[in-house]
């Protein structure tokens, strides 16, 4: 495996804390679709103490960046899958290409790091997977677009078990579950937590968290929001209350909030999110694909994981 980026990093949450360049915030991600509360403090009720919560607001618009490694630094896969420039956009000029190679899995994995963590993330972003996008040669095969929330340690990723302490993550997939082998496609969810490696929620009709069953048509561009809230610890003990939910186009697609993800809320808590392709587990990339990402607004929250309020 390659060594990763983490040395080379660009932008991370204090930068943006300090306004650094081409970092704004408001005309992607919507505050009311997301439940947010635009304040800094929280009362919990009648005499309750006031706390005051840290918050980042961040929007990367590539279309203001020469570089993908000047926003994300990359822990797997190879840079030559990875490209910013003028490919076919949603809004602006710009677009992050990333490609899984014919015969292997990546890809690459890129993060865009909260360097204090956080505790309740909201994430936007517009995709499409190219044209000629097929998933063959099995009946069920999946494919990585994006972390949503990942604690990086051992529990992140690679088949290890999250114990409350050494890390865990949530990743939106495109998969061939049901479907064509040039699809449409489906979504899936994929978490490591401390109750089970990791769980395959897959968002169509029928399935537990599942609130719709979504069409990917491969070349058709699709806005993307996410939530993922970490669970309160008492105790010691880490509560089963943990939450995720997704958006596609303004529609609320998923919804689970029974997970453990942590015992230690002041370093196993939300490190980082951002595009990673990744295809398959035992199995590999049927062609070379070709996903597009274009800009990626973030809201994140460090303090008491239940403030602000709820992801519904």
């Amino acid at each position: 495996m390659e060594q990763s980026d983490q040395d080379s990093r660009r932008v991370t949450r204090r930068q943006a804390m300090q306004g650094g360049a081409g970092i704004v915030f408001g005309s992607i991600l919507s505050a009311g679709v997301l439940g947010m509360q635009p304040d800094d403090t929280n009362t919990d009720g009648p005499g309750s103490q006031t706390e005051i919560r840290q918050t980042e607001m961040t929007h990367l618009e590539y279309d203001e960046y020469n570089s993908w490694s000047d926003m994300y630094w990359r822990s797997a896969g190879d840079r030559d899958n990875i490209s910013l420039g003028s490919f076919p956009a949603y809004t602006d000029d710009t677009a992050l290409q990333i490609r899984a190679q014919d015969g292997g899995h990546w890809g690459i994995d890129t993060h865009y790091e909260f360097v204090r963590g956080a505790t309740k993330l909201s994430g936007e972003f517009n995709f499409t997977i190219g044209k000629n996008w097929r998933m063959e040669g099995r009946e069920e095969a999946s494919c990585r677009l994006w972390n949503c929330a990942a604690s990086l340690g051992e529990g992140f990723a690679g088949g290890g078990q999250p114990d409350g302490t050494n890390g865990w993550s949530n990743r939106l997939y495109v998969t061939n579950w049901q479907t064509d082998p040039d699809g449409p496609f489906h979504l899936h969810s994929y978490t490591y937590h401390m109750d089970r490696i990791y769980d395959t929620d897959y968002i169509i009709d029928g399935e537990r968290y599942a609130l719709a069953q979504p069409e990917i048509v491969p070349g058709e561009w699709y806005n993307f929001k996410y939530t993922v809230q970490v669970n309160t610890v008492e105790d010691g003990r880490a509560n089963p209350d943990g939450a995720v939910t997704y958006w596609l186009d303004g529609n609320k697609i998923y919804q689970r909030s029974d997970l453990r993800f942590t015992e230690d809320l002041d370093s196993n808590i939300i490190d980082t999110n951002g595009p990673a392709v990744h295809y398959g587990g035992q199995y590999t990339a049927p062609q070379d694909l070709y996903a597009y990402f274009e800009d990626h607004a973030m809201e994140a929250w460090s303090g008491n994981p239940r403030d602000p309020c709820s992801t519904s």
